[in-house]
């Protein structure tokens, strides 16, 4: 059975560090202010994480685990005859999205390079992709795919909806139009 005063202290750590996120940027954010902001000092810091980048990496990856599990259940429905391919972000994902629209867009702006959570998004498309139309990561569907998730993303974020596939059947055109 896990400890629950110390999973009580790693989330207070985690929500006041995205609570700082709102009004420092991550390379001013030192131990000692997180520790005063989480009510913890340093030793109780270093007892959950190594340095910031441990904490900024879970928090990462927490951030991204539903969507992890929208595409495995996305993956385990594409066999089903009525799949939507386009439906690929889930309605309790965009739920998600929209409910956690500050958090997401805090983490997002966490600079930690490949292991960032825009990067590691990307990843997942792309494996995602690859799996779901069986095409090496290399070929350039998978990246123009991947791509077009990650506006839908952004999309979905700025405007608070999905974009139809009205929407984007006819962005389609106009690029084809674009290219000609």
């Amino acid at each position: 059975m896990a400890d629950l005063r110390f999973e009580r202290t790693e989330k207070m750590i985690r929500l006041a560090f995205l609570e700082l996120l709102k009004h420092t940027s991550f390379n001013e954010i030192s131990i000692a202010k997180l520790a005063k902001a989480s009510l913890v000092d340093r030793t109780t810091f270093y007892a959950h994480y190594e340095n910031l980048y441990e904490l900024a990496d879970t928090v990462v990856k927490q951030t991204l685990a539903p969507f992890i599990a929208a595409f495995s259940e996305s993956e385990q429905q594409k066999h089903n005859k009525n799949f939507d391919n386009y439906s690929f972000f889930s309605h309790e994902l965009i739920n998600h999205l929209l409910s956690n629209k500050e958090e997401i867009e805090l983490v997002r702006e966490i600079p930690l390079g490949t292991k960032g959570f825009d990067q590691r998004l990307r990843k997942i498309f792309t494996q995602t992709y690859t799996s779901f139309l069986n095409l090496p990561a290399t070929d350039f569907t998978i990246f123009l795919l991947v791509n077009l998730a990650i506006s839908d993303f952004d999309f979905i974020l700025e405007n608070q909806r999905i974009p139809s596939k009205k929407e984007l059947q006819t962005g389609l055109k106009r690029m084809e139009h674009f290219l000609e």
